[in-house]
């Protein structure tokens, strides 16, 4: 399957996107949801940011698949998954 990104804005999200989605015809329903995960800036180390993604990654709810990392910003980084279908 090949993936498309299309990057739009949803106001008053509170926790999952549902998308219906038209593809060659067929109507198909696309969750996605984001998540923002904290982390230390203070220790100034890689390490730390990619240890804290490991752990909440392999710790999150198993119905989700990790879609997408953001930029981290002041102490958080913005992580979206997409639910398994």
């Amino acid at each position: 399957m090949q993936n498309i990104r299309v990057q739009f804005t949803v106001p008053n999200v509170n926790n999952v996107v549902n998308l219906d989605v038209m593809v060659n015809g067929e109507n198909r329903k696309i969750k996605y949801r984001v998540e923002t995960f904290d982390f230390d800036t203070n220790t100034g180390n890689n390490d730390n940011l990619v240890s804290v993604l490991r752990n909440r990654i392999t710790n999150y709810d198993h119905d989700w698949e990790i879609y997408h990392i953001g930029t981290p910003s002041e102490g958080k980084i913005p992580v979206t998954f997409r639910f398994k279908t």
